[in-house]
């Protein structure tokens, strides 16, 4: 196994190597990509935002031309551009250009981050690929004690951060907008995934999807944080 790990601020966050080879079919797979895409980013993808940020959000893992493109988690896709809205209208993030929103965010209050930080086929990890990456996921948990919300993005994100915190699934199953106290001191807020597919089958909408990071910056406020 290879890992590192790196300084941000007084904390020490452990995070795969690039050449992690934890998982046989994701090195392959990422291997192809690397033949077929030289100049894009092809490795772990590592968290986005300040390590003691107040909320940290979870989503399942790297996006073909999202993260695994461009090496920031929900970065350069149709997902990310969804997130970016939603956090930089709760003021968890600032658009480096307004005029240019497509540049990205300057994270302020907000961490980012996957279950999962290489890219799996079909966008789909097996049980065995999250469980071996999964100590990367805990330390991206628990780095920091300043953290007291996160949004879990998409089914997979809810049931992994219950199973983080020995949280049974059948007490707390997945639905949008839901809240779950993981800790007394952390609380989830779950949401459908804002993919393109789920936006264009009505599933979820843009304000939908802003209204559960509001209600987290309400939360977080009235934590006087």
């Amino acid at each position: 196994m290879t890992t590192t790990k790196v300084r941000h601020g007084i904390e020490s966050l452990q995070k795969p190597g690039r050449e992690c080879a934890l998982c046989s079919r994701l090195v392959a797979y990422r291997e192809e990509l690397r033949a077929l895409h030289p100049d894009w980013h092809n490795a772990p993808v590592l968290d986005f935002g300040p390590v003691d940020a107040s909320l940290i959000v979870v989503g399942l893992a790297p996006g073909h031309k999202g993260g695994n493109r461009t090496g920031i988690p929900f970065f350069g896709d149709f997902s990310g551009e969804m997130l970016n809205g939603a956090l930089t209208a709760s003021g968890f993030a600032a658009y480096r250009n307004e005029a240019e929103p497509e540049l990205g965010i300057e994270p302020i209050d907000v961490r980012i981050t996957n279950v999962v930080k290489c890219m799996p086929p079909k966008n789909a990890p097996k049980p065995a690929e999250i469980r071996r990456c999964r100590e990367f996921f805990l330390d991206s948990l628990l780095v920091s004690d300043a953290t007291r919300a996160v949004v879990a993005v998409g089914r997979t994100a809810h049931e992994e951060l219950l199973k983080a915190f020995e949280l049974k699934l059948r007490d707390y199953p997945f639905a949008h907008a839901c809240e779950i106290q993981l800790t007394p001191s952390l609380r989830m807020f779950s949401s459908f995934h804002c993919s393109q597919y789920n936006v264009n089958t009505r599933r979820i909408t843009a304000e939908e999807f802003t209204s559960v990071f509001l209600r987290v910056q309400s939360y977080l406020k009235s934590l006087q944080i």
